[in-house]
């Protein structure tokens, strides 16, 4: 799948971009192919990137769990709070098998985020639903991965990308 309509079919980017800002996001997203045991992200490292899947699954660890946290696949995103705040990563990601996949880094949304300040609420609103759904899933020990309230989050995300309340 192509990097446009593959953005156009996750919520986190077709939520909050309109099809402008999801075909320039599109041009200027770096395709990348991982290996079965590849490192995607460790944790605790910088992280102003994130990765939208295409196809293969990834598994996600937290140090001190014996077991993933998380097995995300086909159109789904990790690295978005590092990506949106700067925060370092919260969780490593390894590949579980092939992976091809975007990376988008600050830089390439940037431009799109002063372009529409808005934003930031809807990708923290995204956040927030986010959070919410893998708490059902993984139980409440996955929050601690996320800010604690929209309000904190969209002040992270103003401060990183330079444009503070």
């Amino acid at each position: 799948m192509n990097a446009k309509d593959l953005f156009a079919s996750v919520p986190f980017f077709a939520e909050v971009l309109d099809a402008r800002d999801l075909v320039a996001l599109a041009l200027v997203a770096w395709p990348m192919d991982y290996a079965t045991g590849d490192v995607i992200m460790r944790q605790n490292d910088r992280g102003d990137w994130l990765v939208v899947i295409d196809s293969g699954t990834a598994n996600i660890t937290v140090a001190g769990k014996p077991h993933p946290v998380a097995t995300l696949g086909h159109g789904e995103v990790v690295g978005e709070m590092s990506l949106l705040t700067g925060a370092p990563r919260s969780a490593t990601v390894v590949a579980a098998e092939s992976i091809k996949a975007y990376r988008v880094a600050r830089a390439q949304l940037k431009p799109i985020l002063e372009h529409s300040p808005s934003l930031y609420d809807r990708f923290a609103a995204i956040a927030e639903n986010r959070k919410a759904a893998l708490e059902q899933v993984y139980g409440p020990g996955i929050g601690k991965l996320y800010f604690s309230s929209r309000a904190q989050l969209v002040a992270a995300m103003r401060t990183f990308f330079g444009k503070p309340d």
